[in-house]
């Protein structure tokens, strides 16, 4: 298995996706009991690609609010986003 330590590293390095602000929270869009790899640790790490920067604000409003609710409001789309940081993690 992968350990991604240093790609939630390089997440928290980041502004957020929203306003921009820092610091973020790794805002993981596959929760722990979905299984597959975001179900997963290792050495205490959870393993985990889909994570996302958002400030302790945003964090906490998309986890009272669907992601749908939030990807309207905000006119973005959070699994996309996902991905474009995944890929500038790897191009950096």
């Amino acid at each position: 298995m992968v350990d991604t330590k240093h790609y939630i590293q390089y997440i928290k390095s980041q502004p957020c996706l929203i306003c921009g602000q820092s610091p973020v929270d790794p805002d993981h869009l596959e929760a722990r009991g979905m299984g597959g790899l975001g179900g997963g640790t290792v050495t205490g790490h959870k393993i985990d690609f889909t994570c996302i920067p958002l400030c302790r604000g945003h964090h906490t409003e998309r986890h009272t609010k669907t992601k749908k609710a939030m990807e309207t409001k905000y006119k973005i789309n959070l699994w996309k986003e996902a991905f474009l940081c995944l890929r500038r993690y790897f191009v950096e």
